[in-house]
């Protein structure tokens, strides 16, 4: 069965206003937040450089506007109003960097450019299976992610999940300024779980 995706033109609403005699509403932008942590050193006490290589997310919300599913259904709603600043495939690898520098005083992470990732000592690769918001159910954050050494050997390989319930407005909406807050929050969890892991490394 194919998935129903609902959005609203917004040359349509436009349309509709001008006759109606209302503008049509403003986009409102949201980007991705660091959450603040009490940094600790685990593992040795040397600064390990890490490249954040690529990071991919779902097809389905790889698009500019906040995308929520239906609860036990496979219709989602693109949110034509309520849009991300900046492509998440982008967003993620500096948000994830920034985790990780900030939690773990040992690591230097960086998203992956020219000569950083010859510079790494390890590099990250994480592909997200789930970045899914669901109306009345839960934010789900589940992504597959990858640790390789400056030769190319496979370190670590694992898969994490993390759920917070979907918050609502006073009128029972969606939330997607506290829904973006909310993924933050569970995309910091995994950048500290990869964080610890790779202290670990010998």
């Amino acid at each position: 069965m194919k998935s129903k995706i609902l959005v609203v033109s917004t040359a349509c609403l436009a349309l509709a206003g001008c006759f109606g005699g209302h503008t049509s509403p403003q986009s409102r932008f949201y980007g991705l937040t660091t959450p603040t942590v009490a940094s600790q050193t685990r593992g040795p006490s040397t600064v390990t450089n890490i490249a954040i290589d690529t990071v991919s997310v779902p097809q389905s919300v790889a698009r500019p506007q906040m995308v929520v599913r239906h609860n036990d259904s496979t219709e989602i709603t693109l949110a034509e109003f309520d849009r991300w600043i900046e492509n998440l495939d982008a967003a993620l690898p500096v948000v994830i960097s920034e985790n990780m520098n900030m939690y773990a005083k040992n690591i230097s992470a960086r998203p992956s450019r020219i000569g950083t990732r010859k510079a790494a000592k390890y590099n990250v690769s994480i592909e997200f299976v789930r970045f899914d918001t669901v109306e009345n159910g839960d934010i789900t954050l589940s992504a597959w992610w990858l640790v390789t050494n400056d030769r190319g050997d496979v370190m670590v390989q694992k898969k994490n999940t993390f759920t917070a319930p979907t918050p609502h407005d006073a009128s029972g909406a969606p939330d997607y300024d506290a829904i973006v807050a909310t993924q933050s929050k569970l995309i910091a969890k995994l950048s500290y779980k990869i964080a610890d892991t790779i202290s670990e490394l010998k």
